[in-house]
């Protein structure tokens, strides 16, 4: 599988991994998804706010099973560009609750070591807003 392919999958299975810990079906789950981002992973907010990895961790870990009926749905993952183990990606998350829905497009670069995905950067862009 290529570098690209194991992004594009990185991309799904994270996502899986994230909805398992706020609806807290898979609790579990925290420690795959923690370990799926880089050391220095950097993150722009929907907000607009620059965050890092100690303040993800904390977002993940302070929220198991806050949104029981969570659905997240990523789509239209479309590669942008590969340079030896980075690849970096586009892709639209819709996120779905009892009474809500957002959908954003988020642009992602995943480095590729050893055969397993780290999520070094993240920027999250709102669409729509319900």
């Amino acid at each position: 599988m290529s570098n690209m392919n194991k992004a594009v999958q990185s991309v799904i299975e994270l996502h899986e991994l994230i909805e398992n810990v706020f609806t807290g079906h898979k609790p579990d789950d925290l420690n795959k998804l923690l370990e799926s981002f880089d050391s220095n992973f950097k993150m722009v907010t929907m907000g607009g706010d620059c965050i890092g990895l100690a303040q993800v961790n904390a977002l993940f870990s302070n929220n198991i099973g806050a949104k029981p009926s969570l659905k997240i749905t990523p789509d239209n993952i479309e590669p942008i560009l590969e340079v030896g183990e980075y690849c970096w990606l586009q892709y639209r998350e819709l996120h779905e609750l009892d009474d809500s829905r957002l959908l954003r497009t988020s642009t992602v670069c995943i480095r590729i070591q050893d055969e397993q995905c780290f999520w070094t950067y993240l920027h999250e862009t709102p669409i729509v807003k319900k």
